[in-house]
C-alpha cells in the first residue's frame, strides 16, 4: 500500500513539475508579458526588458508596421493589421496597444480568429483591471504567420491624435531568446 501511494505521489510531482516549465518555456511562444508594446509607460519591449536582447531594437532586415485608416470615427470599430516582411525568422510575434495625446492608454482591441488574443487583466502576464482590453498581442498558433488582423473600438472622448504602438518579434524558432530580432512600429490617427 505505502508502494502505491509513493508512486501516485512521485506521479504527481513529476506531472506538476512538467507542467509549470513547459508553461516556463512557452510562455513568449503564447504571448509575452503585458507592457512590452514599447510605448510611453511600457517597460520596453522585450528587447528592453532582457528577453530577444541579441540584437539592439529594428537593426534587422525585416520590415514590422501597423497599418489601418487615416481616421476614426468616436465609438466606432475599425481593423487594424499588424505585418512582418523580408523576415528571416521561424516564427514571430506581436504586442500592441494605443495611446492618445495625454498619455492615457485608450480604447478596446479585440480579436479576430485564433492568432491574436487580447491580455486578460490579473494573469501571469502582469497586466492591470484598469487596462482590461487595452493591449492585443499572438497566440501560440499565431506564431506561424506574417500578419496578423484585429479590432479596435475608439473611446468616445480622447485627446488627438491617437498613437498605435506595437512591437514585433522575428524568431528563429529554437526555442531559446537568443538570435531574434525585435522591432517596433506606429500608426497614428484623429477623430473624423
Amino acid at each position: 500500500m505505502k508502494i502505491i501511494k509513493y508512486s501516485l505521489l512521485c506521479l504527481v510531482l513529476k506531472v506538476s513539475l512538467c507542467s509549470m516549465f513547459s508553461n516556463a518555456v512557452f510562455a513568449s511562444a503564447s504571448g509575452p508579458d503585458a507592457y512590452r508594446a514599447g510605448s510611453p509607460g511600457d517597460v520596453g519591449t522585450c528587447n528592453a526588458s532582457g528577453c530577444h536582447a541579441t540584437y539592439t531594437t529594428d537593426s534587422g532586415d525585416a520590415e514590422f508596421s501597423i497599418s489601418g485608416p487615416s481616421d476614426y470615427t468616436p465609438g466606432k470599430t475599425i481593423k487594424l493589421k499588424v505585418a512582418f516582411s523580408n523576415f528571416s525568422g521561424e516564427k514571430r510575434g506581436f504586442e500592441m496597444t494605443a495611446v492618445d495625446a495625454d498619455g492615457n492608454r485608450v480604447g478596446k482591441f479585440k480579436k479576430i480568429g485564433n492568432t491574436t488574443q487580447v491580455i486578460p487583466a490579473g494573469d501571469y502576464r502582469g497586466l492591470d483591471k484598469s487596462d482590461k482590453n487595452k493591449y492585443i498581442e499572438h497566440t501560440f498558433k499565431g506564431t506561424k504567420k506574417k500578419n496578423w488582423k484585429v479590432k479596435w473600438t475608439a473611446p468616445t472622448d480622447a485627446t488627438d491624435p491617437i498613437t498605435f504602438y506595437a512591437a514585433g518579434v522575428d524568431a528563429d524558432g529554437k526555442g531559446s531568446e537568443a538570435d531574434d530580432s525585435v522591432y517596433t512600429a506606429t500608426l497614428e490617427m484623429s477623430a473624423k
